[in-house]
């Protein structure tokens, strides 16, 4: 089973060695066949010298954008490179700020492996700040009234099967794009499988969730809800 992930990152420079390195060493430790796309999302720091540094042959590929394509943006920016170069059997998204254990794609992994179609995180402990826990008690709440039974939406990493995500075909390209995939997932019914972290302070760099983040959610919830009716 090959794994593909996107990994997009804003100004992580100070962050993206510590997940990298040790989910390349979890995978590898594992025996999991992966590789890991590093998309440098329009960075004004040192990520383009951080994830070159990073580079392995096929396992670790950079990708580096001139301007910000946004958060959905980044993410397909790597799921877009994987399809180029032959769609692995799993495929998903991570962050790079290292407040999630990158050890934590191998127990999603084995969810795929048992079953199934899409496993994601859930934070069952937090220390990550006021702002963004509000935020996610927002986005949560806000699914259950739209009847979902999926907790923690932007929980992350998000892993799927190559089946389920030409399936779905996401293509938010803003922080949506969490939202957008277990919403489809949830009507097409697909078997969803969560597994707990714990989320950690930020070590380096700054959040990139603000209320334009917020905006930007309730505006595309909308626009998705309609479409679908």
């Amino acid at each position: 089973m090959r794994l593909g992930l996107a990994i997009p990152l804003l100004n992580e420079s100070a962050s993206v060695a510590g997940v990298v390195g040790p989910m390349h060493e979890c995978l590898t430790n594992a025996g999991v066949e992966h590789t890991l796309v590093l998309v440098n999302n329009g960075s004004t720091d040192g990520t383009r010298d951080a994830i070159e540094a990073l580079a392995k042959p096929d396992t670790i590929v950079p990708i580096h954008l001139r301007e910000n394509a946004g958060y959905g943006g980044g993410i397909l920016t790597g799921l877009a490179h994987l399809e180029r170069n032959g769609l692995p059997d799993v495929v998903g998204w991570a962050w790079g700020d290292g407040q999630i254990a990158p050890s934590a794609v191998v127990p999603l992994l084995e969810a795929i492996r048992n079953g199934a179609d899409l496993a994601k995180t859930v934070r069952t402990a937090r220390h990550d700040g006021a702002l963004r826990r509000a935020v996610t008690t927002g986005y949560s709440a806000t699914m259950r009234i739209l009847g979902s039974r999926t907790r923690d939406v932007n929980g992350c990493p998000k892993l799927m099967t190559r089946e389920a995500f030409l399936a779905i075909e996401p293509t938010s390209v803003d922080w949506f794009i969490d939202a957008e995939l277990v919403l489809s997932a949830e009507r097409m019914g697909l078997r969803i499988a969560e597994h707990p972290v714990t989320m950690t302070r930020r070590e380096h760099g700054e959040s990139k969730v603000t209320a334009r983040t917020v905006a930007e959610f309730a505006k595309n919830l909308a626009a998705w809800t309609l479409r679908r009716g």
